[in-house]
């Protein structure tokens, strides 16, 4: 929890010294390589590169950040770009680059002379790479900053929850977190570091309007950022020992959810279980089931409280509701140590795999 001093309900100021802040893990997915050559890459990865974040290599399609093979790529007469398989387990894909939302880098020598990437890198050299990384840094600024605020607001638990706050650092706004209506607002160009020295200016009720210039977002997606890019196991202890239930689609843009994650769902929607028979029915591995189900915790899509399931309500109208669980977390209602995520329940829905780009033959 933040170690706060609250001077007449108005102003939350963080200790001194400042909390440092975590590096948050991203992930780069590689497409067109060899199995040698990303292993090489995976070493030159795994040291040190100057940057915040820590660099990791994760599935292509869930990365934060791509790199791709120069030496595979082809201009298609549409104008998408083709890049061959690199090993067995890839297929050649075609991508449209204008609808790509996330960093690009390109691996020399390219295969096409008329193309012109934005960045590019040498393969066998660890200094470009690191440059390179560090570009990504750069360009995922907002990305950052969003995870490291999301992480700040899990450490606040229950002491923000039904309030307004604007978030300072200096004379300069950086956020604006409405935890009684579900809505927040982000300065594009905050950064993480401005959160070290940042005020919490609680607001009141009437102040919850959001800057036009700022990037609009919710609360549940800022903690589900932090949860999806911390080391941290968030995952509450009873959620590894009682029967977990489905309870309503995530709060997040369906397209933020990873494969296993649906999976997930999708295996709590038709019978609920328990974190060894969901790693069971799922072929999921622990370490990534504790991750997925903690950010499904976050985002509300997830319970162990048998009233709150999807349906629930209506077949158990007649029994009392059960009191609230000592760390019930997911609830909207009750004992918390996060803030209301929105101001409304969501109504259960069918799970849709996300569109993907498209493959080549």
């Amino acid at each position: 929890m933040l170690s706060n001093v609250i001077d007449n309900d108005r102003m939350i100021i963080p200790s001194d010294p400042p909390k440092e802040l975590e590096r948050p893990i991203l992930h780069v997915g590689m497409t067109g390589f060899s199995p040698q050559q990303r292993a090489d890459l995976e070493k030159i990865l795994a040291r040190p590169n100057g940057g915040w974040p820590l660099w990791r290599v994760g599935p292509f399609w869930e990365a934060d950040a791509w790199w791709i093979n120069g030496s595979k790529i082809s201009l298609l007469p549409s104008g998408d770009l083709r890049v061959l398989a690199g090993q067995p387990t890839e297929q050649a894909l075609n991508l449209r680059l204008e609808e790509v939302n996330r960093p690009v880098a390109f691996s020399t020598p390219l295969a096409v002379s008329d193309f012109e990437p934005v960045c590019t890198f040498d393969p066998s050299a660890d200094p470009g790479t690191h440059k390179m990384l560090q570009q990504f840094d750069t360009w995922l600024q907002p990305l950052l900053f969003k995870i490291a605020l999301g992480g700040r607001i899990i450490d606040g638990g229950t002491g923000l929850r039904g309030s307004i706050y604007h978030v300072r650092h200096k004379a300069r706004l950086l956020a604006v977190l409405d935890f009684r209506h579900g809505k927040a607002a982000i300065l594009p160009s905050a950064l993480p570091n401005d959160l070290k020295e940042a005020q919490w200016d609680k607001r009141p009720d009437g102040a919850h309007d959001l800057p036009e210039s700022f990037a609009r977002c919710t609360p549940a997606q800022l903690v589900w950022s932090y949860a999806r890019h911390t080391a941290r196991d968030l995952l509450p202890a009873r959620y590894r020992s009682e029967v977990l239930y489905y309870r309503h689609v995530p709060r997040v843009p369906m397209g933020w959810l990873r494969d296993s994650m649906l999976r997930v769902l999708s295996a709590l929607a038709t019978e609920a279980g328990t974190f060894k028979s969901l790693s069971q029915r799922t072929g999921t591995p622990d370490v990534l089931l504790a991750s997925d189900l903690a950010c499904l915790y976050y985002a509300g899509a997830i319970t162990t409280t048998p009233f709150k399931a999807a349906g629930a309500g209506a077949r158990e109208l007649q029994k009392p509701a059960p009191g609230p669980h000592v760390e019930d977390v997911d609830s909207l209602q009750g004992s918390s140590t996060l803030p209301p995520l929105d101001s409304e329940q969501t109504a259960p829905a069918m799970l849709n795999q996300r569109p993907r780009p498209a493959f080549g033959d």
